[in-house]
């Protein structure tokens, strides 16, 4: 690995606080949540045609319904058995065009192959009582700060459940509800369009102080991180051992992160470079680093704006895909994902748009960022190329994680336009199961350098 830092640190969204002129919404405006709008913001009624429903949020964790292990095992469907309404192949997809983004659009014009099997859109599960209310605190006294570049007094829960510009979605997007503490095994693969594979596995533990179940608003706003990761490579051979520590800061005005990296073949903790924005990452180097989430880190080479709202197919309930009957070799087929392995819903998304600064540097010169209204999470991104071409299109499925609870991410996929490839993040269909839930966070003692130096020499 030399000196990159694995993939899986840069998922990381970096949440940055600590003086900008867009202020909170008034009581008046935050009273809407749990009212017209759901507590986190969405439209609480359905679309006029009845494609969408209404949003019931009547599931908090495991329906009873599901044999659910618990924590750190596979997540069982909650709908079992349900059959797709229709399918969007290349023969019928201009028929979508209105619901389709532009790099759905071409994946279909690209691969013949290619299919969306569309399902009965779900909006059944929510998040904790503590998400929540949270979520509505942040409405009155979240703020932008540092030109848009982070933001300020919030905590466990969406800054700006009610956003007034683009800006505020993409800080809605990277903070938006996580897991306090996980640990667990994660699978990558890049996947070639002659159908070979380069594959990366890691053990990774993170600690993302944002969430924290036990600490409270006011000790958050006060510490210096917003999260601390551990990573250990265990795939394949020739990465085997390395290690990579990294602290990520609130405030990323002077520093981003804190990073050390342990070399097997040195035995020897070396700070690690800081890695950021359009560095090539992860199997393939199919991604950059801010490419992880679909976006994250700062903000600060683009200029932000919000879109109208589209209704649009995205992935959703996801749960086939993350099932352990299904093997690797299954469904990681060459240009894409066997379509009989997805799910899509038609759900309401808010639409961002990056242009890059005539200032500043970056491999894509405009991205745009579709984000699921109920969960705040990007679903779809469309990264165009300096001549102004779409270069990569990227989706993140999603599941109900019954442990969190609430809707989250699960696996992330890359689709590199120009040269056919595609890289697959975050499978765990082969492992015993998703990281677990920690619920008892580690002490400051373990995420440092001194437990690298123990850990690498074990």
């Amino acid at each position: 690995m030399g000196h990159v830092l694995p993939k899986s640190l840069l998922l990381i969204s970096t949440l940055i606080f600590s003086s900008w002129v867009q202020a909170a919404v008034s009581p008046e405006e935050a009273a809407k949540l749990g009212t017209e709008l759901t507590p986190m913001g969405a439209i609480k009624e359905g679309n006029a045609d009845g494609t969408i429903p209404a949003f019931s949020g009547h599931i908090l964790g495991a329906p009873e319904w599901v044999d659910y292990k618990g924590s750190g095992t596979h997540f069982p469907d909650p709908y079992p058995g349900e059959k797709p309404l229709f399918t969007i192949t290349q023969d019928n997809y201009m028929e979508h065009k209105d619901k389709l983004t532009d790099g759905l659009l071409q994946l279909f014009e690209k691969y013949p192959t290619f299919a969306m099997p569309i399902y009965e859109t779900k909006r059944d599960f929510r998040y904790s009582d503590r998400t929540r209310e949270h979520t509505k605190l942040n409405a009155v006294e979240s703020e932008l700060i540092s030109n848009g570049n982070g933001v300020d007094n919030i905590f466990h829960g969406v800054p700006f459940p009610i956003p007034q510009n683009g800006l505020e979605l993409i800080w809605n997007h990277q903070a938006s509800p996580n897991y306090e503490s996980t640990d667990g095994a994660l699978d990558s693969f890049a996947i070639f369009p002659d159908g070979s594979k380069s594959k990366e596995k890691s053990r990774e533990e993170r600690y993302i102080l944002f969430y924290s179940p036990t600490m409270g608003r006011e000790a958050f706003i006060d510490q210096p991180y917003g999260a601390k990761v551990m990573v250990q490579m265990l795939e394949p051979a020739r990465k085997k051992g390395e290690i990579i520590l990294v602290h990520e800061f609130r405030d990323v005005t002077e520093l981003s992160r804190n990073a050390w990296q342990y070399l097997p073949g040195t035995r020897r903790v070396r700070r690690a470079p800081t890695i950021s924005y359009d560095f090539p990452i992860g199997p393939g180097g199919l991604r950059t680093v801010d490419d992880a989430l679909l976006f994250n880190g700062a903000t600060d080479r683009y200029t932000w704006k919000m879109e109208p709202k589209r209704e649009l197919y995205v992935p959703y309930n996801n749960n086939l895909l993350d099932s352990p009957e299904a093997e690797y070799d299954d469904f990681l087929t060459p240009n894409h994902i066997d379509p009989k392995y997805m799910r899509y819903e038609l759900r309401r998304c808010w639409v961002v748009v990056g242009e890059l600064r005539s200032d500043k540097r970056h491999v894509y010169s405009k991205r745009r960022l579709y984000i699921d209204e109920d969960s705040w999470k990007g679903v779809l991104a469309d990264n165009y190329d300096g001549r102004g071409n779409i270069w990569r299109t990227n989706m993140r499925t999603k599941i109900a994680l019954y442990d969190m609870p609430g809707i989250g991410p699960r696996v992330e996929v890359y689709h590199d336009l120009q040269s056919g490839a595609y890289m697959a993040n975050y499978l765990l269909n082969e492992l015993d199961g998703p990281p677990e839930v920690i619920t008892e966070p580690w002490d400051d003692n373990y995420f440092t350098t001194q437990m690298v130096r123990k850990l690498g020499r074990r």
